[in-house]
């Protein structure tokens, strides 16, 4: 009757795992991208030692695999499930209370962290080195207490990766580099503040449009009027969508789209236009015309800028596809260890977390990667999420009994 009978919850989940457009970018863009990275990856025990993969090819460096995600811990999460006092349920807040959220870095072998033998001195001597009372940080776990005025960006997401990850990489995997895999989240894909946006540029020159950098149409073109431009008013003003588009000879004659109308910024979204319409020649509007520019298409976000800037290199995951990424299970792990103490305060959230976070060990850490790199790869085979071949080629322990209180 078209039913399906389930838990009712206060959240609204779309599940897009098979959507033609995350489908056409696991197949188009993720799967090959990760086959020719997989070549590089250096080889990680279960102890967390690493060597050198067989694969390289002359005058390639080691890649080391970095994935990243953040999860938020609560002050009142508790154990889900204990014994009881028959008739005597005890009382607990209503309430998740205060939290605490941890951006984190994981290797196939571990928390991304300095190595042991490495002193504090050595660290303190880089004048750029973060230091958090007067001690060099060395782990990657980065935690941030939220509330009023003070929430995760995606300049704090880039500061992380860039001041505190990419150091520490550096010391623990020297002469490799790094793939760092981030999903696909807005925070991560944020643009910085020059960033060729169509959807920032107003019809006119000046306004409160941003000054962006320089785009090219052949040749490289300005988004700014130059200081010595003929009219006084507008030097150092940028431009506007219109005179952007005139000088690449792409606003249409008249002012008028081809069906007559008149070429507007952006397309109302009405019952009689619903929108930008891309099948209209020429562009539907100055904003849709100007975002099918090669230069406004492949500008990347400001973390993606970061690394590659860095000469590490980025991936980002496939979205609602949280079974590829390891450190998924790594949060699982950690939050079972938080609820079997939880203290329902914030001070004793604050103590039990280094604990929760080191309590999985680096070989459970190499099981999840491997697991999760058998699922890319049945992906890659052709496999079908769900069918009875998807999971013959995932799961391998038959015989091993699992703790349902973990999940």
């Amino acid at each position: 009757m078209g039913l399906t009978h389930g838990r009712y919850t206060k959240g609204v989940f779309v599940d897009g795992h098979e959507r033609k457009d995350v489908v056409a970018y696991r197949n188009e863009v993720f799967l090959p991208a990760w086959k020719e990275h997989a070549r590089r990856f250096v080889i990680f025990a279960e102890d967390g030692s690493w060597s050198l993969p067989s694969t390289l090819q002359e005058g390639e460096k080691p890649l080391v695999l970095i994935t990243h995600d953040e999860s938020i811990f609560s002050a009142n999460d508790g154990k889900r499930q204990g014994w009881m006092v028959n008739g005597k349920q005890p009382l607990r807040p209503k309430n998740k209370g205060k939290g605490i959220m941890i951006s984190g870095f994981l290797t196939p072998g571990g928390q991304l962290r300095v190595p042991d033998h490495i002193p504090d001195s050595e660290l303190l001597r880089n004048p750029m080195w973060v230091s958090v009372n007067n001690r060099p940080v060395r782990n990657s776990m980065w935690f941030h207490e939220y509330g009023k005025d003070n929430y995760w960006t995606g300049e704090k997401m880039v500061e992380h990766t860039i001041r505190v990850a990419l150091p520490i990489f550096r010391y623990a995997f020297p002469g490799c580099q790094a793939l760092f895999a981030f999903d696909n989240a807005s925070n991560h894909c944020a643009f910085s503040a020059d960033a060729l946006v169509a959807s920032k540029v107003n019809l006119n020159p000046g306004g409160l449009q941003p000054r962006m950098r320089e785009g090219f149409d052949h040749l490289p073109q300005s988004m700014v009027f130059p200081d010595n431009y003929r009219l006084f008013h507008l030097r150092g003003k940028p431009k506007g969508a219109e005179v952007v588009l005139r000088v690449r000879r792409l606003w249409p004659l008249n002012g008028r789209r081809s069906d007559g109308t008149k070429f507007t910024l952006k397309c109302p979204t009405t019952h009689n236009r619903p929108g930008c319409d891309p099948d209209i020649p020429g562009g539907c509007c100055a904003r849709s015309l100007l975002a099918s520019q090669p230069d406004f298409l492949q500008q990347k976000g400001q973390l993606q800028e970061e690394i590659e800037a860095a000469h590490q290199l980025v991936i980002f995951y496939p979205k609602f596809h949280c079974e590829i990424n390891f450190i998924e299970r790594y949060w699982c792990s950690c939050k079972w260890y938080a609820r079997e103490h939880c203290e329902y305060t914030l001070k004793g959230l604050r103590a039990v977390l280094p604990a929760a976070l080191d309590s999985v060990s680096t070989a459970t850490i190499n099981r999840y990667y491997n697991h999760c790199s058998r699922v890319i790869q049945a992906y890659a085979e052709g496999e079908n999420y769900g069918t009875k071949e998807f999971t013959e080629h995932v799961y391998k322990g038959h015989r091993q009994v699992v703790d349902k209180s973990k999940w």
